[in-house]
Formats: structure tokens, C-alpha cells, sequence
């Protein structure tokens, strides 16, 4: 058995042990102090330690001499320390060198270790370490599974729940419209507000010793904060709107809200109101902007040169509107005012106010101006069935259309049919004129191939444009039959000063001289004047 030096070999055999001493050219030689510590660190008896020095200073290639009698020197085996982290999830093992060639450990040994100190090793690591063992270092040898988290439930909010300051509209030029601010949250009835994401637990871990590691407990969703107009899905899991309209966050519940009101005006603090129900403004609707409903529209102020549109419910105005020849109201039934100046006005049901002045005013219904001044002068008024006013006209003359008993929706569609077949005749005035042309040159026997083709399909356009013209036609006769047997009234308590004409179906009259309290209506042939009943 022999053990290295940098250039020495101590070599043990049964007669003693020698020292063998390798001078190499251009090698580093080893000291004899060099020598002397490795001697003694095997622990060897009996030295020579003459021997040795006279050996160390010997310059011949290779030096061999007997140091001791003795045939034995120590050795100690190779040894590990086990350390386990606080956590118990991993073991680390340390390796001290044996000292002299002293014996390896093998890995049932340090498979028994481990098994001594109570860790379930992985036999393939345990390997894989003693195959790359490095001595004095702490070699992970061991490890427990770690637990997998889980996650806690929550509450998926499906709008935007912050309080900032809304913001103008950036339009798709890059220009910014101060009107549309988006300031109202706004919801359908079935959508979606609020989805309760259940907790999802996580998986338990394993520590080094075999035991089980608990995963964090998970913490289950917030109950679903549910409030007025709305309702939950029948899994519990999903906030409905059960109503549409403005969607409100009260004392940290979820309302919906069918009626939206406004405190104060509806100007740039405000922007442009579309809302899916009823709409009420406290002050004024200033000019320029639009108050858009799906129900009803409710102002109290003054509505400027603003359009106020009701999609299907009403519109009253309680310090009616000062349109400025810009203004419009439109609704689906009724619209109520306490006066109507210079403004469109469009109702598929009746309108009602104190007064009217040079407006454009149409209703399916009646008109009804009362009051203290029920005053209509200047402007076109078409009602469907009726006009009841106090006074209808001015004393300077101002032109005043009114035409009732037919629906404008009646009468714009007569409009409608009629542009339509004037458009059409004359299309079938130009192909009949082709088509007598070339028939002139077909009988003359001068007509072309090619022509005959044109011919053929400028007889079939004619055919085709003549069926749409009867059609129309028919349309058109229905209409003009309903509006001759109108039973549209005119009523007047006052009375109708010069300058007003009016249509009751299709009879019209000019007013040349004051009519008092009287009723205007068609008897099939005329416009006829009788008393107001």
C-alpha cells in the first residue's frame, strides 16, 4: 500500500516501510519538513530520520530507502454529518475525507444514516452525491415535496368601480368632444355585474421526515353585495341587473336605478345624458346638448337650444323651450311644455302647451293650446286629429300653417310615394322613348344584332318600371282616400286672425277675415266653419 506526496510515495510492505522519492527534471521537489509532516501524520513508529534527510537531499532521479520497521499506519474512514434545515424541507449532507486511504462510505451506509436520523431519502439523489461526493460542503441530499398554494375566492366586478373624474370623449380625428364625458354607468336588464370567483384549494406538501405539510387555508369569496333592481343567477355565483337603467353604488351595495335625476343643469359638468330609462333634470338643459331616453324626460328649468329625445315614454317641460330655431324635442307618446318657442317638435301622441311660437311642430295625436295665453302664431303645425287653441294668429299677419286629420307619419309617407313615382315615371318616359326609336328602325328593317338585344331588354325595364309605378300608385290613392274623409278638427275659443292657412284633409282654406270661437273641420268637400261647441 502506498500513499502520494507532491514527488514522494510512502510505500508500507512486510519487511517495514520505505520512501520513494521521484526527482524529475524540471519538477517541484518536496522539503524534507514536507516529507517529515507526512510521516508523522500517518503515525508511523520508529522513524529514521536520518534516513529521511539524507533521502530528501539526494539528487538521483529515483531515491527508495527504508524509514521504519514498522507495518502498519493509521488511517481513519471516511465520515458524513447530517444536517436538516428548520423548515424540515431539505437535508443536506457533509463529507469528511478520510484520512490515509482511509475506507469509503458506501450507500447502504449513507442510506442508514439517513434512515438513523429519520429522513425518506431518494435513493437516485443519494447516488447521484456519492458519485460526485466533495468533501467539507453541504451537498443537498434530500428534499420534501413543498406545498402548493391555492387561491382565495373573490368578486369579479364587470364595470369600472373607480371615482375618477370623467373625462371628454377623444373622437377617432384626434379631436376632443367635451359633450360625451361617459358620467353615468349605465346597464341593460341580464347583464352581467358581478361573478363570485369560488376559492380553489391547494395541494398538501410532504416534509423530509414523511409528514405531511398542510397547504395555506384558502379564504372564500365576499358575499355578493346585492341591492335594488338587481338578482342573483339560481348557482348564487353571478349578479344580474334584473332592471335597465344607472347603475349606483349605495352604502357598498349594487343598485340599478330605472330613473336617472339630475340635480342641477345639463351642461359641460354634465355632458350629453343617454340613458336607458327615466331622466329627470332639476335645472336647465343648456344649448348645444342632448338629453336621450329610453323612458320618460322630466325638466324643470328651461330647456335652450338642446334636443331632448324620449326613445319610447314622454316628455314634459316644466319651464318649457327656447329652441332658437336649433332646439328639438322628439318623443315616442306625449310632450308637455309650459310654452314652445322657435323649436321642431315631433309626438306620436299628444302635445300640450300654454303656447306656441314659429315652431315646426308634428304629433300622431292632438294639439292643445290653453292656458293663460294659448297662443299659437307663426311656424307649420301637423296633427294627426286635432288643434284646440285659445287664439291662432297674430294682428300683423304672420304666416301660420296648420294641417290636421292626417298623421304626419301618414303624410310623409304620401310625400314619400309620391317623390318615388315622379322618379320612376321619368326612368319609364326615357326607356319608352328608346324603345319607340328603335322599333322605328326594327320595322324599317335597319336594326342592328346588337340593337335587337337592347330593344329587348328596354321593352322588359318598362314592364318592370310600369308594376312599381302601379304599385305605388295603389299606395298613394289609399293614403289621399284616407286623408279625403278626415274627421280632423280645428277649435279656436278666441280667435283666427288672417294669415292662417289650414289643411283638413284635402281641403284647405286661407283665412282672410277674424274668426270668433268657432270649430273648422272637412265635410268630404270643404272646410266648413260652425260654432265651437
Amino acid at each position: 500500500m502506498a500513499t502520494a506526496g507532491k514527488n514522494f510515495d510512502i510505500i508500507v510492505k512486510e519487511d517495514g516501510i520505505y520512501l520513494k522519492i521521484i526527482n524529475a527534471e524540471g519538477a517541484e521537489r518536496s522539503t524534507r519538513q514536507e516529507i517529515t509532516d507526512a510521516v508523522d501524520g500517518y503515525g508511523i513508529k520508529d522513524v529514521d530520520y536520518i534516513t529521511l534527510s539524507e533521502a530528501a537531499k539526494s539528487t538521483d532521479p529515483e531515491v527508495v530507502v527504508k524509514i521504519s520497521n514498522s507495518t502498519s499506519i493509521m488511517q481513519v474512514a471516511e465520515s458524513a454529518a447530517v444536517e436538516i434545515s428548520d423548515d424540515r424541507m431539505q437535508v443536506h449532507i457533509i463529507f469528511q475525507e478520510p484520512v490515509n486511504r482511509g475506507k469509503l462510505m458506501s450507500l447502504d451506509d449513507v442510506m442508514q444514516l439517513l434512515q438513523e436520523n429519520k429522513v425518506s431519502p431518494n435513493k437516485d439523489l443519494v447516488q447521484s452525491v456519492l458519485a460526485n461526493r466533495r468533501y467539507g460542503r453541504k451537498i443537498l441530499i434530500a428534499e420534501g415535496t413543498e406545498p402548493v398554494n391555492g387561491t382565495d375566492g373573490f368578486l369579479q366586478f364587470h364595470f369600472d368601480r373607480s371615482n375618477i373624474k370623467p373625462k371628454p370623449k377623444i373622437m377617432e380625428d384626434g379631436t376632443v368632444n367635451f359633450k360625451q364625458l361617459d358620467m353615468f354607468r349605465l346597464c341593460n336588464r341580464g347583464d352581467v355585474l358581478v361573478t363570485s370567483i369560488p376559492a380553489k384549494d391547494g395541494t398538501d406538501g410532504v416534509d423530509v421526515y414523511g409528514n405531511i405539510v398542510p397547504a395555506p387555508k384558502t379564504r372564500p369569496a365576499a358575499v355578493i353585495p346585492r341591492g335594488k333592481g338587481t338578482v342573483l343567477s339560481p348557482d348564487g355565483l353571478h349578479l344580474l341587473a334584473d332592471v335597465s337603467g344607472q347603475l349606483l353604488l349605495t352604502e357598498g351595495k349594487i343598485n340599478i336605478s330605472p330613473h336617472l335625476e339630475i340635480a342641477g343643469n345639463v351642461d359641460n359638468s354634465t355632458g350629453d345624458v343617454d340613458f336607458n330609462g327615466q331622466v329627470t333634470v332639476r335645472g336647465n338643459v343648456v344649448s348645444g346638448f342632448t338629453v336621450k331616453a329610453q323612458g320618460n324626460i322630466e325638466v324643470f328649468g328651461v330647456c335652450e337650444a338642446a334636443k331632448l329625445i324620449s326613445e319610447e315614454g314622454s316628455i314634459v317641460l316644466g319651464n318649457g323651450v327656447q329652441g332658437a330655431d336649433k332646439g328639438e324635442l322628439s318623443a315616442a307618446q306625449d310632450i308637455t311644455a309650459k310654452f314652445i318657442e322657435s323649436c321642431k317638435v315631433t309626438a306620436g301622441g299628444n302635445i300640450t302647451t300654454d303656447s306656441i311660437r314659429k315652431s315646426t311642430i308634428k304629433c300622431d295625436g292632438s294639439v292643445t293650446v290653453t292656458g293663460k295665453n294659448g297662443l299659437l302664431v307663426g311656424g307649420n303645425l301637423v296633427a294627426g286629429e286635432k288643434l284646440v287653441a285659445t287664439t291662432i294668429g297674430s294682428p300683423m299677419g304672420t304666416l301660420t300653417d296648420i294641417e290636421v286629420g292626417g298623421s304626419p307619419k301618414e303624410l310623409n309617407r304620401q310625400k314619400e310615394l309620391i317623390a318615388e313615382f315622379n322618379k320612376l315615371k321619368i326612368e319609364y318616359e326615357k326607356c319608352d322613348k328608346g324603345v319607340e326609336t328603335l322599333n322605328i328602325l326594327r320595322k324599317k328593317d335597319m336594326l342592328p344584332p346588337d340593337k335587337k338585344a337592347i330593344l329587348v331588354k328596354m321593352v322588359n325595364m318598362k314592364m318592370v318600371l310600369r308594376d312599381k309605378m302601379t304599385k305605388l300608385q295603389e299606395e298613394i290613392d289609399e293614403i289621399t282616400r284616407h286623408l279625403a274623409v278626415s274627421v280632423g278638427t280645428v277649435s279656436v275659443k278666441n280667435v283666427i286672425r288672417p294669415g292662417v292657412r289650414i289643411t283638413i284633409g284635402n281641403a284647405q282654406m286661407t283665412i282672410r277675415d277674424e274668426l270668433s270661437n268657432c270649430r273648422l273641420r272637412n265635410n268630404g268637400e270643404k272646410i266648413t266653419i260652425g260654432p265651437n261647441l
